[in-house]
């Protein structure tokens, strides 16, 4: 069974301050940013990241053209989420 793509547009608008950690070949959203948290070693920062992750590059429906902003790195989609958001058009990522 397919696993379901979760809607990117809906996640941003339904989570304000929401914080996006973007790699050179992912991207991961999270309900808050960590570095605002005192996190003492990895298997709390593990706990924490369960917790808050909303959406990854993975499992979203694609955004954009099929270049970066449909589901590859940089953060093309968050930046196609966000154009949608406020209106504006984003023709290539």
């Amino acid at each position: 069974m397919a696993k379901k793509q979760k809607d990117l547009v809906q996640i941003i608008r339904d989570n304000p301050g929401c914080v996006a950690m973007v790699d050179n070949d992912c991207w991961r959203l999270f309900k808050s940013d960590p570095e605002e948290l005192e996190i003492e070693d990895d298997d709390e920062y593990e706990k924490w990241e369960e917790a808050n992750l909303l959406a990854t590059n993975d499992d979203i429906k694609p955004l954009g053209d099929g270049g970066y902003g449909s589901g590859n790195c940089y953060g093309g989609d968050i930046l196609q989420a966000l154009a949608i958001i406020v209106g504006v058009k984003i023709s290539s990522v």
